[in-house]
């Protein structure tokens, strides 16, 4: 293990590299300070750019978004009242009425002092957990796989909210995809309609860009006063400054948020969204002056953003191991491994350790970085909140369809790029979410290999899939899974529905 690291410590030094990580940490800043962008949708439009790069300077870039994006979200929630990801809501809650009283510096600074240390402990999460699980993994054999691959697309039921008929929906849509070209294991042809270009299977980076980036840009495209300025940006007084005794006050609640922040972020499924909303929960459940909440609490902005970077590299851990996403941005990863031509797994560990070492350890100097970024560029960030609508649609249409064209050279991805933008209006329309289509592409051909290599293996019988130890034990947690979700759902819809009565 010592050499690997010395080995990734050499790597993660490289020029490149430190450029590289500069340059993610900027874009995931300004994608997630612009309201209706986020890291998330960098990583997925600028997955497609990553083609000639190093896989860990690839892959150590991607993540660079993500943690930016994570703080960036901060930056216009707490100036402009918008959070700029769906993770800052809970900062919104606390930093613009702080902001409003004039101490906009010291909310944007105690952003990003727990992102920083939320980001932080992630990563020597990350470098500490992933190579021990990805040890204990290597013991699976087909069936195994096949359950783990089951297990992710059961994450589904947590991704649907209430309507879980509508989650199983697109995540059959998903599944079919996933299934489109040459079979792995018989050399036949499926549902390819005679398109020789269809052999390869459907491009993934195609797909993403079109479900997530197109009902974005039509959303810009129909906000009306498009061409208007942005909201007024509350100006920051350099003198107004995070104390060190502020910060130590602190101190317990950030770990505390940061630890539960990558216990949620190593769930599939779960994400930076729910890890800010419970840390919020439990920072004004401990305050001695709980009261207080939503005037501008200084506990109400570390909790929520120490736990969304908490989420960032803890959420590698089952994607690396396992190779299973539980986020659209995980499954964008997924997207660049693959034009390495590397499939995920424990494998990785065992054949490309010091890639996977470099990869976390350069995740620890990531986040320095979008400290010393983050102290200068938060008032730059939040004037670029101001570009219009407009503007914005017609750069994503442009980065969209060079981006899905650059991964083959292929006219026919920008088709299904363009077929899958029109896809996901639809499904917006029915209020069926993405993320299952995604989840379901991803994991649905994994699914159908290893049932089929586990029951050649075994001569077609199907009680090895619960006889092997590691099997049962992996579909039992499944099935709590499942149960704990069907509790939580029909709870919510109660609830929902006792509201609905008193009103």
């Amino acid at each position: 293990m010592a050499e690997f690291i010395m080995e990734a410590i050499g790597n993660i030094f490289h020029p490149l590299t430190l450029v590289l990580m500069n340059l993610g940490v900027f874009l995931g800043i300004i994608f997630g300070a612009i309201p209706g962008l986020s890291g998330n949708l960098g990583i997925i439009l600028l997955v497609p750019f990553t083609v000639n790069m190093r896989l860990s300077d690839a892959i150590i870039f991607l993540t660079a978004i993500f943690c930016g994006g994570e703080f960036g979200g901060s930056i216009s929630a707490i100036l402009i009242n918008t959070p700029g990801t769906n993770s800052a809501t809970c900062t919104m809650l606390e930093g613009y009425p702080l902001a409003k009283r004039g101490h906009a510096r010291k909310a944007l600074m105690t952003a990003l002092s727990a992102s920083f240390i939320g980001g932080i402990i992630s990563s020597l999460a990350l470098l500490v957990f992933a190579p021990a699980i990805a040890s204990f993994t290597l013991k699976f054999g087909p069936p195994e796989y096949f359950a783990m691959s089951f297990f992710g697309l059961s994450i589904i039921a947590s991704l649907c909210g209430n309507s879980l008929s509508r989650g199983l929906i697109g995540g059959c849509i998903g599944i079919l995809l996933s299934l489109v070209g040459m079979d792995s294991i018989t050399g036949s042809t499926r549902f390819t309609f005679g398109v020789v270009e269809l052999l390869r299977g459907l491009t993934l980076i195609a797909i993403l860009t079109g479900l997530f980036a197109i009902p974005n840009i039509l959303e810009k495209i129909h906000v009306k006063d498009a061409g208007k300025e942005g909201a007024q940006i509350i100006q920051m007084d350099k003198k107004d400054k995070l104390t060190l005794a502020e910060l130590l006050s602190m101190k317990w609640l950030i770990l505390k948020s940061s630890v539960l922040g990558c216990i949620i972020g190593a769930v599939p499924g779960a994400g930076a969204g729910i890890a800010s909303f419970i840390s919020y929960n439990e920072a004004k459940r401990t305050s001695r002056t709980p009261e207080k909440f939503g005037t501008g609490m200084l506990e109400g902005i570390a909790a929520p953003e120490a736990a969304n970077n908490g989420v960032t590299s803890a959420s590698l851990i089952p994607l690396l191991t396992l190779g299973i996403p539980g986020s659209p941005s995980a499954a964008a990863m997924i997207g660049a491994f693959s034009l390495k031509g590397l499939s995920l797994g424990p494998t990785l560990f065992r054949n490309q350790a010091g890639i996977m070492y470099t990869i976390m350890a350069g995740l620890v100097l990531v986040n320095v970085f979008m400290l010393l970024q983050g102290t200068f560029l938060s008032g730059l960030a939040a004037r670029i909140t101001k570009v219009p609508e407009t503007v914005l649609a017609a750069l994503l249409v442009v980065i969209c369809a060079a981006g899905a064209y650059s991964v083959n050279g292929s006219a026919l991805d920008v088709k299904v790029f363009v077929l899958f933008g029109g896809v996901a209006y639809v499904l917006g329309l029915m209020k069926i979410p993405a993320v299952p289509v995604v989840l379901g592409f991803v994991l649905g051909d994994m699914v159908d290999y290893n049932l089929r290599r586990g029951l050649t293996m075994c001569g077609g019988n199907l009680w090895v899939f619960i006889t092997r130890p590691i099997t049962l034990a992996i579909l039992v947690l499944m099935i709590l899974f499942l149960a704990y979700n069907g509790i939580q759902n029909a709870r919510g819809s109660r609830q929902i529905r006792e509201s609905g009565d008193k009103a």
